[in-house]
């Protein structure tokens, strides 16, 4: 029996892939939102274009979404109090959230985002726009550095100098100017908030064509989706028995980084959850 569930795992698993579900604040510029779009969607996700976050006022639902992107549009627009008071509340609860260069620049140049600014794991310094931007890893995390290298050539578009806030991890430096961080995250409450100092500006931007950029926003925004994990021991469901329940929340969570069945913890769920729930299976039961 158990040979014939061993069997089962790996053949499933590598046909079993969840994606996160992630909520795209429109920005109100169709070139814009459909760079961004894609660049998400090419890497897998499931996205939806939602409302623009000028108009979001709370009453949206993101219930089945792990993740919300907000960009920004780099002007004087502002999300609605109630909105931004939904959405703290949301990210507090254990769901992620992605910000691009224009939101922080809001936040401190034109006083936006008042609520909001809670959340976010860094501050505005400066901006401009660069012809060649550069990014070097600070800290190593297994789904931000996921298919990329060290050192990242981003290619021209818009920047900003951003510093970390206390309690914030620079895992990429930019060389803006020294001690810019590039990709500063954190966690708040029970949710985790992620944030980049480059931004696309339309669909033929080369920065939204960058397969770098595309690639680490969609790690920024995997990354979002993990919440706080305690290593289960194999028991994916909590209930102190593992068998074939906790088997099947691993492979049909194959591929999904935030996740229960990540009962290792290490970020993804993959064949190394597998294994772990099939050694402990039995135990506790």
């Amino acid at each position: 029996m158990k040979t014939a569930t061993l069997c089962l795992a790996l053949m499933v698993g590598f046909l079993t892939c969840a994606a996160q579900r992630v909520y795209l604040f429109g920005t109100g510029v169709p070139e814009r939102d459909a760079a961004l779009y894609n660049a998400l969607q090419a890497h897998g996700l499931q996205v939806t274009l939602g409302a623009p976050y000028q108009a979001f006022d709370g009453s949206q639902n993101l219930s089945g979404y792990q993740v919300v992107v907000l960009a920004g549009t780099g002007n004087n627009d502002d999300m609605p109090l109630d909105g931004q008071q939904a959405l703290l509340e949301w990210v507090g609860s254990g769901h992620g959230l992605v910000t691009l260069e224009w939101t922080l620049w809001a936040v401190s140049r034109m006083n936006r985002f008042l609520i909001l600014r809670e959340l976010f794991p860094a501050t505005y310094q400066r901006h401009t726009y660069r012809m060649r931007i550069q990014y070097q890893q600070q800290v190593s995390d297994p789904i931000l550095n996921h298919g990329l290298t060290a050192g990242l050539v981003l290619g021209e578009g818009h920047e900003a100098h951003l510093r970390p806030r206390l309690g914030a991890t620079v895992y990429y430096v930019s060389d803006y100017l020294p001690g810019a961080g590039g990709v500063i995250g954190w966690a708040y409450q029970e949710g985790r908030v992620i944030s980049l100092s480059v931004a696309p500006a339309y669909a033929l931007d080369p920065m939204a064509q960058n397969a770098l950029f595309r690639q680490l926003l969609t790690n920024a925004v995997r990354w979002a989706a993990r919440r706080a994990c305690t290593p289960a021991g194999g028991d994916a469901d909590g209930n102190g028995c593992v068998d074939d329940a906790d088997l099947l929340q691993v492979l049909f969570a194959f591929g999904a980084t935030g996740d229960a069945a990540d009962v290792n913890c290490d970020g993804i769920v993959d064949d190394a959850d597998l294994l772990e729930v099939l050694f402990a299976f039995g135990s506790g039961c």
